[in-house]
């Protein structure tokens, strides 16, 4: 898994090694990245049957970097969808990270992440996980900073107004996911 895991999310060679294909969504990164995520989750699944902590190692449970990993690759895969959507040319193209992306492509940045961000929550809350939860208030965190600073300055007029309205609406469904489930298992605790 480990080696999975390494030459998908650190190695960005695995992005040039078939060029782009005629489908937007369905194609080889899809395959690529959501069957390996999968099957981490399944792992994880399976691990967690049993006691899976390492002797003396100061790391987690092997079933907790398991789903991590998967988390990972999910988010990964997101971006990559995007970036495939939005790129022309035989060639993956990463307009975010080049400072060349469009206002469409910044958006559905943004609002991919703050989705994906929210999915996290719920899933922290469904299979109740503290960290799974810290970690979807701070992808929620980045994307409303990155909604507030980077892609208001290019929005005008009704745009602002309505992307204003959409990370409100994001963040008032937080509060209330939080209010609602995560305050009072905390109270009765």
């Amino acid at each position: 898994m480990a080696t999975v895991f390494v030459r998908l999310a650190l190695n960005p060679a695995v992005l040039a090694y078939h060029p782009r294909g005629g489908l937007a969504i369905w194609n080889w990164y899809l395959y690529t990245y959501l069957v390996p995520a999968l099957a981490f989750f399944l792992a994880a699944w399976l691990l967690a049957q049993r006691d899976d902590r390492l002797e003396g190692a100061p790391l987690p449970r092997l079933s907790i970097l398991a789903a991590s990993a998967a988390v990972v690759l999910l988010f990964l895969l997101v971006n990559i969808e995007i970036a495939d959507f939005f790129s022309t040319g035989a060639s993956l193209t990463f307009g975010f990270l080049t400072g060349q992306a469009t206002l469409a492509e910044d958006l559905t940045y943004t609002l991919a992440w703050a989705l994906f961000a929210i999915a996290l929550f719920v899933a922290g809350i469904v299979r109740p996980s503290r960290a799974v939860r810290i970690a979807a208030i701070v992808l929620l965190l980045v994307a409303v900073l990155k909604g507030f600073v980077h892609d208001m300055a290019q929005l005008g007029g009704l745009y602002r107004v309505g992307s204003f309205a959409g990370l409100g609406i994001c963040l008032a469904l937080m509060a209330v996911l939080i209010q609602k489930y995560v305050l009072p298992r905390r109270e009765a605790e």
